[in-house]
């Protein structure tokens, strides 16, 4: 008689299936487990990005908001970081335009106190909607539909284009009874 070793046909099933449940249970897992990592890259590029327009503005490349209602709205793609920012962590273009950091007085004229606040969406519509930059966190962070609208598209100019803007999405509750006096650098101008 022969010493058969090996797997029977419902031994290897057995495994097969108990593979598949355990696949079946990890692969949501691992898949949420990138996209929060992903949520907290794009938390920490914003902030980059905020902390970029500061040192820009400190360094008059920029000009600062001097009047209650005047807001200073740099588009991403004036802000150069020293180390990544071409694409969002989600591996997607920025979407011109709907990017921008955006700098308020919440103080006075004679005595200012400057509030930064960012906005960002990528092409594959994962968003961080006009928000304060010690308030964005990765819970902020959603996809939108292509119909949702929350983010202003602003226009501007390399030096800076003056215009006045009835409402920003986001920073209502700063707005005076006027609309704002904004001051928008963009690379590319609508």
């Amino acid at each position: 008689m022969r010493n058969r070793k090996g797997f029977t046909l419902i031994e290897l099933l057995a495994v097969i299936v108990i593979l598949a449940i355990l696949l079946a249970i990890a692969i949501p897992s691992i898949t949420k487990y990138i996209t929060n990592s992903r949520k907290d890259s794009l938390v920490a590029t914003a902030k980059d990005f905020v902390d970029s327009v500061s040192k820009d503005a400190t360094s008059e490349i920029f000009e600062f908001p001097i009047a209650k209602n005047d807001v200073t709205i740099v588009s991403l793609n004036m802000v150069k970081l020293e180390k990544g920012g071409t694409k969002s962590p989600f591996g997607a273009k920025w979407i011109d335009n709907n990017c921008y950091v955006a700098i308020i007085n919440v103080g006075t004229d004679i005595d200012p106190e400057y509030k930064y606040f960012v906005a960002l969406t990528d092409s594959k519509r994962y968003t961080i909607p006009l928000t304060a930059s010690d308030e964005v966190t990765s819970n902020l962070i959603y996809r939108r539909s292509k119909s949702n609208t929350d983010i202003s598209s602003l226009c501007g100019a390399k030096d800076g284009k003056y215009m006045t803007v009835g409402n920003i999405n986001g920073l209502e509750k700063y707005k005076g009874t006027t609309g704002w006096n904004a001051t928008i650098y963009s690379e590319n101008g609508c």
